[in-house]
C-alpha cells in the first residue's frame, strides 16, 4: 500500500528531530559531492536553504566527504576543525549495489574537550565499580586458615587433619560443636585449603533471618516480586557465592518448609528466584554447623533425614575446651603474648593459683570465653603474673573439683586417635591425676605429692614432663 502526502510528511518530521538530538552536526551530500542535507548552522552561521545543491567544498574547507566519495573508505572518529573548534566528525560512504550513491558526515561533540570529560567521567565510574568489587570480595572472603586454629590436643590435630583431606574434594562438610569450639574457623579453613579458595566464601546465619525472608536471602528475588522490593530486584546469597563456597552456620534454625528448597537446589544445582523463572545454574560448595546435634533434630521431625544426609557427608564434630584440657593453658599462654602487646608492661605469666583456676574451670563458652577472660585478666592484672584475682569473680567461685577419668573412658576417646599412642594414653591418664591431686590440695604441691605418695620433687619433675609448669618452685616450697 502507498504511504500518503501525510505520513511521509511525518516520518519526515521525526527524522528531522532525530538527527537534530542526536547529533551536533550533521550533512549529507549525493554521488557528485552536492549538498542534499545540511545541519550545520551553529558552526558555520549558513542556512539549509542558501547551501542544498552546492558542492561540498564550496561550503566547508577543510572538508574529506568527497574523498570518501572517491574511496568509499569510512572515516570514524576524527578530529576535524571547524571555525576554530576541534570537533569529533565520522564520515560514511553511502553504497548501493556496490557502488557509492553518496556519504554522510556528522558531529557527536561540538568541542573535543567533551570528549575528555566523557573519558574523565567513565574513568571515574570504572574506578568506583572496581572499588565496590574491591569490598564485595574483601567481604565474601574467608578469614582464617589451618594455622590457625591451635591446639596441642591429639583429638583436634587429628580433627583438622580430616578437615584437610576434606577440603582437596568437594563434597559436603557438617561441623557440630557448642558456640565457641571453632565451627567458623574450621568452615573458612576448609575453603581457604580447597581449589575454592580465589571463589567466593558467603556465610549465612540461618538463625539470624526472619522466617518469610529466608527464601528471597538465599535466592534473590526479580523486580517487583513482592511489596516491598527492589525495583532492581536483588541476588541472593547462592547466586554471590557462585564459584566458591556457601556457610550455613546454625543449620538447625532453618525453617521446615525451606530445608525442601535447599535440598532441591543441593540436588539439582540449579536455582530461579523469587518471582523470576529463569533456572539459574549454581556453582558452590556446601558447609554448615550447628551447636546442636542435628541426629537429634532429625528424630524428632525438626529437620529433614534426606537433607541431614546430603549435608553431611564429612563429619567434624569439635570438641569443648572441657574435654580438652591440655589446650587451657596453651591457648591461655596465647591470648597473653597477643593481648600484651598492647601494654607497654605485659604479665611475664600466669601464677600457680591463676592456672589452678583455668585448669579447673569448665568452661561452658569454650575458646570464646578463655579469649575473653585472658584478655580481660591481662588489662587488669598489675602483678608481674597473672594471679587468681585477677581472673573474673565467676570463674573463681565456679572452678569446678576436676575429676580423674576411668580408663575405659579414657580408652574410648582414644580409639581411632591417630596421635595417641600407650605412652600417651599412660601420659593423658597421670596428668588426670595430678590435676585431682593439685585440686584437692587447692594448690599446694606439697600437699598434692603426699596425697599422692611421691617426693615432691617427683612431683615437680613430673608436672614439667607433662607440660603443667616450667618447673619452677612453689610457694609452698620456699615458707
Amino acid at each position: 500500500m502507498e504511504k500518503t502526502y501525510e505520513q511521509l510528511k511525518w516520518e519526515m518530521d521525526i527524522l528531522d528531530e532525530f538527527i537534530e538530538k542526536a547529533y551536533e552536526g550533521l550533512i549529507i551530500v549525493d554521488k557528485d559531492g552536492k549538498i542534499v542535507k545540511f545541519k550545520y548552522e551553529k558552526f558555520l552561521d549558513v542556512k539549509e536553504e542558501d547551501v542544498i545543491g552546492k558542492h561540498v567544498t564550496e561550503v566547508m574547507e577543510n572538508t574529506r566527504l568527497h574523498i570518501v566519495l572517491k574511496t568509499g573508505t569510512p572515516e570514524i572518529g576524527d578530529v576535524q576543525n571547524i571555525k576554530g573548534h576541534n570537533v569529533l566528525t565520522s564520515r560514511i560512504p553511502i553504497i548501493r549495489g556496490g557502488e557509492v550513491v553518496g556519504a554522510v558526515g556528522t558531529i557527536l561533540f561540538k568541542d573535543i574537550l567533551e570528549v575528555k570529560h566523557l573519558a574523565d567521567h567513565l574513568e571515574q565510574m570504572k574506578q568506583h565499580v572496581k572499588k565496590y568489587k574491591q569490598e564485595l570480595k574483601r567481604l565474601n572472603l574467608a578469614k582464617y586458615s589451618f594455622e590457625q586454629i591451635l591446639t596441642v590436643d591429639p583429638h583436634m590435630l587429628n580433627l583438622i587433619e580430616m578437615a584437610k583431606r576434606a577440603a582437596e574434594g568437594n563434597v559436603s562438610v557438617y561441623i557440630e560443636g557448642q558456640s565457641g569450639t571453632g565451627k567458623e574457623y574450621f568452615a573458612h579453613a576448609i575453603h581457604e585449603a580447597s581449589l575454592r579458595r580465589y571463589g567466593p566464601f558467603v556465610r549465612i546465619n540461618c538463625a539470624s533471618i526472619p522466617k518469610d525472608l529466608f527464601e528471597s536471602e538465599l535466592f534473590g528475588y526479580e523486580p517487583g516480586a513482592f511489596t516491598g522490593a527492589s525495583t532492581h530486584g536483588r541476588l541472593g546469597k547462592f547466586e554471590l557465592a557462585n564459584g566458591g563456597t556457601i556457610f550455613l552456620d546454625e543449620l538447625s534454625a532453618m525453617p521446615y518448609e525451606m530445608q525442601a528448597k535447599l535440598l532441591r537446589v543441593i540436588e539439582e544445582r540449579e536455582l530461579e528466584r523469587v518471582g523470576g523463572n529463569q533456572r539459574i545454574q549454581l556453582d558452590v560448595r556446601f558447609i554448615s554447623a550447628s551447636n546442636e546435634a542435628l541426629h537429634e533434630a532429625v528424630k524428632s521431625g525438626r529437620f529433614r533425614s534426606d537433607l541431614y544426609y546430603r549435608l553431611n557427608v564429612v563429619h567434624l564434630k569439635l570438641p569443648p575446651l572441657s574435654e580438652r584440657r591440655r589446650d587451657i593453658l596453651f591457648l591461655a599462654d596465647h591470648f597473653l603474648e597477643l593481648f600484651s602487646k598492647e601494654r607497654s608492661q605485659k604479665p611475664a605469666g600466669f601464677s600457680e593459683a591463676a592456672k589452678a583456676v583455668l585448669e579447673n574451670y569448665t568452661w561452658p563458652g569454650n575458646v570464646r570465653e578463655l579469649r575473653n577472660v585472658i584478655e580481660s585478666a591481662v588489662n587488669l592484672a598489675n602483678h608481674a603474673f597473672i594471679e587468681d584475682i585477677d581472673l573474673p569473680k565467676w570463674i573463681q567461685e565456679n572452678t569446678a573439683q576436676v575429676a580423674i577419668k576411668p580408663i575405659p573412658e579414657l580408652l574410648s576417646e582414644a580409639a581411632g586417635d591417630q596421635h595417641l599412642d600407650l605412652y600417651g594414653l599412660m601420659g593423658r591418664f597421670e596428668r588426670e591425676v595430678i590435676l585431682k591431686a593439685l585440686s584437692d590440695a587447692e594448690g599446694n604441691r606439697t600437699e598434692a605429692a603426699k596425697r599422692l605418695g611421691i617426693h615432691r620433687t617427683a612431683l615437680y619433675k613430673k608436672m614439667a614432663k607433662l607440660g603443667l609448669s616450667e618447673g619452677e618452685k612453689s610457694h609452698d616450697e620456699c615458707q
